[in-house]
């Protein structure tokens, strides 16, 4: 990453695909260092704005697949619009889908495990050797995904895990990916959990939602030094 060198406050496009959920680490971070923050929900209908306005856009996590541009819309706007970030060099930073539909416009797949396996809870997350100014040491942090990405040509890996080898990229030096979510803090999972009793599929057993709420609360500090640290170098390049 680049060094340290001073930058004042910026204006930042935050894209999520539900709404309801604000007190997240990411949007936390922004307001404590008196970023502005615009907020993006193409599910909703929203337009993508223009992104070289911004000084980074942030698309997070959701429930659709970064396949599904035959059923949605959205999703094929969606591909675009990280085709015009990464066009008018706009600092990137995409999160769990957000880094899926990434990788897909690098030219990547998204897929299910070979084994039909999943991440969903608390998992270790490896930085990749030689990358240790990305993640130092390893990090155990939220997971939700059953799909996971390729790694695209001309990207660089930054982190693994056991499951899915794929948990974080970069490609050039402005954009980001990574399959975790370190934006989920206690609260932000909290929320999720009620969200999740009211599927049809997918609904975890409540001894499953008490382990998380447990390692949430338990590796606290560690997710939100790692993610304040991250966000502070993207929000300099």
């Amino acid at each position: 990453m680049l060094q340290d060198r001073p930058t004042g406050p910026g204006r930042y496009l935050l894209v999520k695909h539900s709404e309801g959920w604000s007190e997240d680490r990411c949007s936390l971070w922004m307001q404590a260092k008196g970023h502005q923050m615009d907020l993006c929900y193409p599910v909703s209908g929203h337009a993508f704005p223009d992104p070289s306005r911004y000084q980074g856009v942030v698309i997070f996590g959701g429930a659709p697949s970064a396949n599904d541009t035959d059923q949605f819309e959205w999703a094929r706007q969606e591909l675009k619009f990280i085709e015009l970030c990464l066009k008018t060099n706009t600092p990137f930073f995409g999160v769990c889908l957000g880094a899926q539909m990434l990788a897909r416009v690098l030219g990547a797949q998204v897929t299910m495990h070979p084994q039909e396996l999943t991440e969903v809870g608390f998992f270790d997350v490896a930085p990749v050797p030689a990358q240790s100014q990305f993640m130092s040491s390893t990090l155990t942090v939220m997971q939700w995904h059953k799909e996971g990405f390729d790694l695209p040509a001309g990207s660089t890996l930054l982190a693994t895990s056991e499951r899915f080898p794929n948990q974080a990229f970069s490609y050039g030096e402005l954009s980001y990916g990574v399959q975790f979510h370190p934006e989920v803090n206690p609260a932000t999972l909290n929320i999720w959990h009620e969200r999740n009793k009211t599927r049809d599929t997918g609904v975890l057993s409540e001894q499953e939602r008490t382990s998380q709420r447990q390692a949430a609360l338990k590796h606290d500090a560690n997710i939100t030094r790692w993610l304040d640290d991250f966000l502070t170098h993207w929000h300099q390049l």
